[in-house]
């Protein structure tokens, strides 16, 4: 640690702590509510890893938009899918449930309709730190465990000076993630039919599941030692109200697809897609120790879409793993298998001096696959589709999402701490910084 993480990191101790026999309190079981209740993942329930999480937020401009029949689209949503109307309730036995009605009589309190207060000429930075603080704000599991006033879905038509009208999607992460965040989406379009997901787990414990795909995922000295690190930066940063440093880059094409034609294609890596390069680039960019490459595990669980939940595991790779993005599409090119390494580029993880001095753990997750160009009522089309970044507990050097702000548009927002590094890259045109309010 540098000299101002050391002083910030002694000033959140005490916050921490707070933070720590909050978690840790005793749960008074609170009456049913509804007539149905499935019981989420362990990890879902924690404290300390899903429940913390910001919520899966997104706003995506349209020229002009008929609000009473986004209002009706939602309400056929939530009907088909009663679950996200429910509460989560802390159980007897230390579970969270999932509880709610499944013929609710409340399909309209998923949808909502605001105005922004912010003049036309409004920078799009101030739009999007309003947006930040108006939707959803509070929407983290652990804010939403034992609430009854909690929402945990949320579809919010934002109407702008300029004329255009935003679609805000809003999901607590604690009952799904980026995939059962853009199924439900999805589901807005004019063009696409409403279905009910499964809200039911696969399984309760996730350990040895995350374990078998995800072998070299394991809580190093080092890991710990960073994940403590930012927990604690992040606990100092709340307290004071300062938002974390966010950069946004527009991907350049042409690189990337010079990119893939430059690769000389062999048997661990036939091609290399998109998120091969630009993930070796932003682990690149911010000189990370060891960096993480989010996966969806439904493929290799034999499930789907529909499965509402969070099977998200990390592979992880040192510096000399993604230096190059064929090591990287090496290690993922069975898509039903574990995370593989080869003996070229495999090498110990980071010690944990490393993660007291210097080192850095940094995570990227590409929203790419799941993106959908939206199409509302009378054919209008999307103008822009952007993430709504907050102020979590990410506890990571620096965090990265790849998205599609329009069909042929692929940008990647960056997150981090002042102390880490942000090279540039010539695959990536900085946009600029964005500001980014703190969550509650």
């Amino acid at each position: 640690m540098d000299s101002a993480e050391t002083l910030q990191v002694l000033g959140a101790i005490a916050a921490v702590a707070v933070a720590v026999r909050y978690a840790l309190r005793q749960r008074v079981p609170a009456a049913r509510f509804g007539d149905a209740y499935v019981t989420i993942m362990e990890h879902e329930a924690n404290s300390f890893h899903v429940m913390a999480l910001p919520p899966t937020r997104t706003i995506t401009i349209f020229p002009h938009l008929d609000v009473p029949a986004l209002a009706a689209r939602t309400a056929a949503i939530v009907a088909a899918n009663p679950w996200l109307l429910g509460r989560m309730v802390s159980a007897a036995d230390k579970t969270v449930e999932l509880q709610y009605a499944t013929s609710p009589t409340n399909v309209e309190a998923a949808f909502a309709e605001v105005t922004c207060p912010l003049p036309a000429d409004a920078s799009t930075n101030d739009v999007m730190d309003w947006l930040t603080t108006s939707i959803a704000p509070t929407m983290i599991g652990r804010l939403c465990l034992d609430d009854p006033s909690a929402r945990l879905f949320q579809v919010v038509a934002v109407h702008l000076a300029n004329g255009s009208t935003g679609v805000a999607v809003a999901l607590c992460h604690s009952i799904g993630d980026g995939d059962t965040f853009y199924t439900l989406y999805k589901m807005l379009d004019v063009h696409e039919k409403v279905q009910s997901l499964t809200p039911t787990r696969a399984f309760y414990n996730g350990t040895p599941v995350f374990r078998h795909w995800a072998p070299f995922t394991t809580r190093s000295a080092f890991m710990g030692l960073r994940v403590l690190i930012n927990a604690l930066l992040y606990g100092y940063r709340k307290a004071l109200g300062m938002p974390p440093h966010v950069a946004c880059y527009r991907v350049n094409v042409e690189a990337v697809a010079a990119a893939k034609a430059a690769h000389t294609p062999t048997p661990s890596a036939p091609f290399l897609s998109t998120n091969d390069i630009l993930t070796s680039a932003f682990f690149a960019m911010t000189q990370t120790s060891l960096g993480l490459m989010s996966l969806n595990l439904r493929d290799r669980l034999g499930l789907s879409s529909k499965d509402a939940g969070n099977y998200i595991i990390a592979f992880t790779y040192t510096a000399s793993e993604y230096a190059s993005p064929a090591s990287i599409r090496a290690s993922n090119v069975d898509k039903r298998a574990p995370q593989r390494k080869t003996a070229s580029t495999a090498e110990p993880v980071p010690s944990a001096l490393a993660g007291l001095f210097g080192g850095k753990l940094s995570v990227i997750t590409n929203w790419c696959s799941f993106y959908h160009h939206l199409v509302l009522e009378d054919g209008v089309h999307p103008l822009s589709h952007a993430p709504l970044v907050t102020q979590g507990l990410l506890p990571f050097d620096a965090t990265a999402v790849l998205y599609n702000h329009s069909p042929t548009d692929v940008r990647l927002v960056v997150t981090r701490n002042a102390s880490t590094p942000l090279l540039p890259s010539a695959l990536l045109e900085p946009l600029g910084a964005l500001m980014v309010a703190p969550s509650a």
